[in-house]
């Protein structure tokens, strides 16, 4: 099974794709004008609606995230086709099953929604 993984790229192609969403979400986020930040590596991301945009490091900083704009987030991207954990304090996983065209889907469900999570 490594040497398959290793043979297609699995590891590279998904940290590729992790580093495009961490990206491309934290400049939706400055575009819009919504406090929050990006945390993630590697293929995990997630996006922390966080007071100031202060960046999230551990439990204590995501407690302090708005849990009531994530929960309208989620169920806006949710309407959009777009599953994401329904808990702020879960994260998101690319997998090798994921294309190109699943990432851009997901960037523009991003760009379409988060400014009406401030409900």
């Amino acid at each position: 099974t490594i040497e398959i993984i290793e043979r297609e790229g699995v590891p590279r192609r998904i940290n590729e794709f992790g580093a495009r969403m961490n990206t491309s979400l934290s400049e939706i986020l400055a575009d819009s004008g919504v406090e929050g930040c990006v945390s993630g590596v590697g293929s995990m991301f997630k996006v922390f609606f966080s007071p100031s945009g202060k960046e999230v490091r551990n439990y204590a900083d995501a407690l302090s995230c708005d849990k009531n704009k994530y929960l309208r987030f989620f169920h806006q991207m949710l309407s959009a086709g777009i599953f994401l954990p329904p808990s702020q304090f879960e994260t998101n996983f690319i997998s090798f099953a994921h294309t190109e065209e699943d990432v851009e889907r997901t960037i523009e469900a991003y760009k379409e929604n988060i400014n009406d999570s401030h409900g």
